[in-house]
């Protein structure tokens, strides 16, 4: 028996020792970083987020037992979870029953953080139909225990009557809680609100009046060409029916002359007649003859009518085109020679005054001064060799040309916008091909093709949006294709916001703002998608400006991959305190699940139909509710979905006194922000249109450029918004700007503040 006892003992000593060895702790910033170091791209999927059970700590109580706590869950990476020994589903594996497992005990036992996590897990369904009174319920536990993000969750499904009686006033005192404005006895007035408004914006009203009227009437011409061209066909139709049957006639006159000849060999009035009839016959034959080959010219003259009108307005379009950019270009070299000439007198100076001077200073300005020199001869260069940009041939196979109606760039599929009472788009193109041309589909459907390689079709609208997609193969059996989606204007979103005053200087006080961070990420350069025009630019211009005007501490990524964008995020959720901001940038293109609604960035290497390197909205909302950053924020010149309501976000109030107004920005610095600006919510978004960058971020940058205070991110995008639907509506397009807090992100109520540097 002692022997038995001896072993048992034993035994429980070598368990106890090999838990000790493998109990759970919180890792250390160097043991995160070795969680993804080396990862290949292999690995990426590690990366993202996952709900994860570490396992329990193995505790000491006094000086003879030691026991094993419950397992503790947690959200983190997959790598993170793996190197801390836990327990996971990977991220697109993860369903409604395999996250309530992890969370659903810890929330019975009372912890709010548990709480809040099963109740967005009862909002997202994850694969089950969303039980939003459950949501409720459990928000409503973690609320009460002054859980902030269950608080502003809370007010949501109030203020939308989701699980819960619909009322707005219950939905805003729980913002107001969840913001902290109650401790700070002020007043919490929604970021985006119907107030906000301008209701006397009838200037800019007119203006995009009569931008939309002179499309329209563009729109008109066209049509009325088309109607003249289809006019003229149906006549030379009919005229060559007239003259089919004159010759008919004709024929048959000339057999019954010939019967009645040879049964009267001698000769007859009834001969005569006949003969007669058919010299009547035969002039009336050469008369439409005539006129036919008169209404035959007067076509391919208005053919060619129509056609030289439509090319002289694409290339006034492209020499319009070509003309912004060369000023671009103008004002940033003139802009850089400036800069340059000042930086090297201050140079000048500095080595002629005689004073002590600072070494490592003057270095840093000759290296700065031999940037800009380089900047300045690159700009001389592309100056120089700017021309008009002509469409490229699809590989080997024929080129497809859309003639009419124009094309606008975007960001994803190329669109074309019709008004909501159309029923049909007409089509106009040409194939080029010098092999020949087999055939030409039109949504699998054969398209005929005349001689000169140009088709027309009327095509019917279905619903907001139609999808185009036109394949045409060569007598070699080589093939392209061209893919378009036909959507329906939406004027609702139409709405002029009231203007924020950006350039009036507000006093911060003793308020620590923290540091700044910016993942700057610009991609034109794709595989399987068409390249951008923009991105590289927006990208390179919002780094410099963030860095030098606000002092951001920036990273850019250009032309990334799925792997880059992601290892990118991982550093960065390494890095970051609570203390600390980070803006997210993203420019390229995006796609819309048009089942789910959800949003993808697509980084170089994504293909088309193949989710696979996408990386869904979702996966970087996940991504942001881990970071330990007090405030982020989303920019998007792409698409974005998965936002709350702009009454989620606290506005600072106008009239506000100064000491009022510290005592709010105090408030709002200790609370977290989660918010998005996307270019055009998860519509598409045009690709140029401001010079040498895109629409949205000529626009941002021109906002941020301008900005001498402290400005809420609210603020900028309300003069974003109205800057780009102005600057879209010239071109025929219509692009409104979103903005509000990221939902399930860890929002509690804040803005995101850009702070200049004095």
């Amino acid at each position: 028996m002692s022997v038995k006892l001896f072993k048992a003992r034993k035994l429980v000593l070598a368990i106890s020792t090999v838990l000790l060895a493998s109990c759970a702790h919180e890792a250390s910033k160097e043991e995160m970083a070795k969680a993804t170091e080396g990862f290949v791209i292999q690995d990426t999927d590690k990366l993202f987020v996952v709900d994860c059970l570490l396992p329990g700590q193995v505790r000491k109580l006094g000086s003879q037992m030691t026991y094993l706590s419950a397992r503790r869950p947690i959200r983190t990476t997959a790598a993170d979870c793996e190197v801390r020994g836990g327990e996971y589903v990977a991220y697109d594996r993860a369903n409604y029953a395999s996250a309530l497992n992890i969370w659903l005990p810890k929330a019975k036992e009372g912890d709010a953080a548990a709480q809040l996590y099963v109740g967005e897990i009862f909002e997202k369904g994850l694969g089950e139909k969303a039980d939003y009174q459950a949501a409720a319920q459990w928000y409503e536990k973690a609320a009460n225990q002054g859980n902030f993000q269950a608080q502003l969750n809370l007010g949501h499904l109030y203020e939308k009557g989701l699980g819960v009686p619909q009322n707005k006033e219950t939905a805003m005192r729980w913002y107001r809680k969840s913001a902290g404005l109650d401790e700070a006895g002020l007043q919490f007035t929604p970021a985006v609100d119907a107030q906000t408004l301008s209701a006397n914006s009838n200037e800019t009203s007119d203006e995009l009046a009569a931008l939309r009227e002179e499309v329209a009437q563009s729109r008109q011409e066209a049509e009325q060409l088309r109607r003249q061209l289809q006019d003229t066909r149906q006549q030379a139709v009919d005229q060559q029916e007239s003259l089919r049957k004159a010759q008919d006639e004709l024929e048959a006159l000339r057999n019954k002359l010939q019967q009645q000849k040879s049964e009267s060999p001698g000769g007859s009035s009834e001969v005569s007649a006949l003969e007669q009839q058919l010299k009547e016959k035969q002039a009336q034959l050469k008369s439409q003859q005539a006129k036919l080959g008169a209404l035959t010219k007067t076509l391919s003259t208005e053919r060619k009518r129509m056609q030289q009108e439509l090319q002289a307005a694409r290339q006034q379009k492209t020499e319009k085109a070509t003309d912004t950019a060369k000023n671009d270009l103008e004002n940033r070299l003139n802009q850089q020679i400036e800069t340059y000439q000042n930086q090297s007198a201050e140079l000048t100076s500095w080595l002629t005054s005689g004073k002590q001077l600072d070494r490592a200073k003057i270095d840093a300005r000759k290296l700065a001064l031999q940037k800009q020199a380089r900047e300045i001869a690159s700009l001389k260069e592309k100056l120089e060799q700017k021309q008009p940009t002509q469409m490229a041939s699809a590989g080997n196979g024929p080129n497809i040309e859309l003639i009419e109606p124009s094309v606008t760039v975007t960001r994803g599929i190329p669109s074309i916008q019709f008004g909501l009472g159309e029923a049909s788009k007409h089509l106009v193109g040409r194939i080029d091909t010098k092999a020949g041309l087999n055939q030409l589909l039109l949504n699998d459907k054969p398209l005929a093709v005349d001689a000169n390689g140009q088709f027309e079709t009327d095509l019917a609208l279905q619903g907001k949006e139609t999808l185009v997609r036109l394949v045409a193969t060569d007598k070699r059996n080589q093939s392209s294709d061209l893919s378009l989606r036909l959507l329906a204007s939406d004027h609702t979103e139409q709405a002029a916001y009231a203007s924020s005053n950006i350039a009036q200087p507000h006093q911060v006080g003793d308020i620590q703002f923290g540091k700044f961070y910016a993942l700057i990420i610009g991609n034109d350069d794709y595989k399987a998608y068409p390249d951008l025009q923009t991105p590289i630019t927006d990208a390179k211009s919002l780094e410099v400006l963030l860095r030098e005007r606000y002092g951001f501490k920036t990273k850019i990524l250009l032309n990334a991959n799925r792997h880059a964008i992601m290892s990118a995020l991982n550093e960065l959720n390494q890095k970051l305190t609570d203390q600390d901001n980070l803006l997210i940038y993203y420019a390229g293109h995006g796609e819309i699940d048009k089942k789910t609604q959800s949003a993808y960035w697509l980084p170089v290497d994504s293909e088309v139909g193949n989710t696979a390197n996408w990386i869904s909205s979702q996966s970087i909302t996940e991504y942001l509710s881990i970071m330990p950053a007090r405030h982020i924020m989303v920019v998007a010149d792409s698409c974005y979905s998965g936002a709350l309501t702009g009454s989620a976000v606290a506005r600072l109030p106008d009239g506000m006194d100064a000491s009022k107004r510290e005592r709010w920005l105090k408030a709002m610095n200790s609370r977290k922000a989660r918010t998005v600006l996307t270019s055009g919510g998860v519509k598409p978004v045009m690709d140029s249109g401001g010079g040498s960058h895109s629409v949205f971020a000529n626009a941002f940058l021109k906002v941020l450029r301008g900005n001498k205070r402290v400005i809420e991110d609210y603020d900028i995008f309300r003069d974003v918004a109205n800057q780009v639907r102005v600057s879209a509506s010239k071109a025929g397009f219509e692009q409104t700007p979103q903005y509000a807090p990221l939902q399930h992100a860890g929002h509690e109520g804040s803005p995101f503040f850009f702070v200049p540097e004095a």
